[in-house]
Formats: structure tokens, sequence, C-alpha cells
């Protein structure tokens, strides 16, 4: 080979470089996986949904594959951290790879995919036949799913903050024998707010699972 074909050959060689779909793959491998096999299984199917929407970005970039990939990992995100039956270590693993996953996409000029949880502060007064309730149980529910609770004070009131969206959030006592307070309030959180409860009747048990479905309470607060 003469001496100048040489450095041709050599000057193409250095220029080859990674394309995106080469440091998505990149980042699968070495970021994705490493913190997937770390899951407790029964997040596997939830994480395989989102690394099935990764895979076709490793092998050619499309927007609108990369804006399904993103919003499955960010509604799978939304549900794990609002499960209160995930232990926190989990929910602060995932919250590293969210970490990642949006520093590295981040630092290939595209918008952040993973969206972050905004918190806001749900003030709760809570009044039975125009007086405070006291020693009430107060539940945010969301898809099904405990998300907040806590207990109303001498004055009626409680406070608990959660992220945006929208739920179901309902006030219980039990009396006596078959008669509870219980009132329920399907809201939509997307700042702080103020929620008023002003019961007037009480309902039996019968009356209560026919309202709510037939799912269960929580009944006491931790």
């Amino acid at each position: 080979m003469a001496s100048e074909d040489w450095k041709t050959y050599k000057k193409t060689e250095v220029e080859i470089r990674k394309g995106l779909p080469d440091e998505i793959h990149e980042y699968l491998t070495k970021t994705f996986n490493v913190y997937y096999v770390k899951l407790p299984q029964s997040l596997y199917k939830q994480f395989d949904i989102i690394r099935d929407k990764l895979i076709p970005l490793t092998v050619r970039f499309d927007h609108n594959k990369y804006n399904e990939f993103c919003h499955t990992f960010s509604v799978t995100y939304r549900s794990v951290i609002m499960d209160r039956s995930i232990p926190n270590e989990v929910k602060d693993l995932i919250k590293e790879l969210v970490a990642k996953t949006n520093k590295f996409f981040e630092s290939k000029g595209l918008p952040q995919c993973v969206r972050e949880l905004k918190y806001h502060r749900v003030h709760l007064i809570v009044k039975f036949k125009n007086k405070p309730l006291s020693d009430a149980a107060v539940v945010a529910e969301s898809e099904g799913k405990t998300v907040a609770k806590a207990e109303t004070d001498s004055s009626g009131e409680a406070v608990f903050e959660i992220p945006s969206g929208r739920y179901v959030i309902y006030v219980y006592k039990h009396l006596d024998e078959d008669t509870y307070i219980y009132e329920e309030k399907s809201v939509e959180v997307n700042e702080d707010l103020t929620l008023e409860f002003n019961i007037e009747t009480t309902k039996s048990s019968r009356e209560i699972s026919r309202e709510r479905g037939g799912k269960p309470l929580i009944k006491e607060v931790s």
C-alpha cells in the first residue's frame, strides 16, 4: 500500500464515530439492565414493557418511539413511587435509574424523558354535623391503591402531600355497631389545596361497600 493510501485509510478509521442508536444501546446494557436485574421479580413485567419500548431505539432513533418509551417509563415510575407496598429501597433504586436516564438523554440534546413527580400539600378540614371530627382516617387513593393516609386532629384537620393526579379522597370513622361516618370526593390535585368535608349523616357497612364497589377500607391510621 502506498504511503498516501495508508494515510487516507487511517484518517477514515479515526473518523468513525458512534451514532445515537449505538449510545442508546450502551445505555441499555450498562445502565438500564444493571438496575433492572436488581429489581424484585414483581416489577419485571412492568420494566420489560419499558425495555421493549427502548430496544427499537438501539437500531434506529425515531422521535415518536422515543416519546412512547418516555411516556411508558413515566407512567410506570409514577405507579411504583405511589405504591405503598413497594419498599423504599426499591423506590430509591428506581429514582436513581430515572435520574441517570434523564441525564443521558438530555446530554444528547433530547427533552427530559421521565417526568419528575410534583408533590402538593392537601389540607383537609373534616366536620360532622358542623363540629370538627377528630380521630377519623383520611385516605387518598389513586387507581385503587392507597397513596397517602392521615388522621384528623382535635380540630378535625389533617395534612398530607401527594403527587399531581386524580384521586379519590375519603373520610372514615367507626362510631358503634353498624354505624359509620364515611364520605368520599373525587378530586384533581395539581396544586396545593384545601379540601373540606361537611358530613351530615352516618352510613352502614353495606352502604359504604356499595359506594366503594366492594373495595376494602383503610380503617386505622398508624
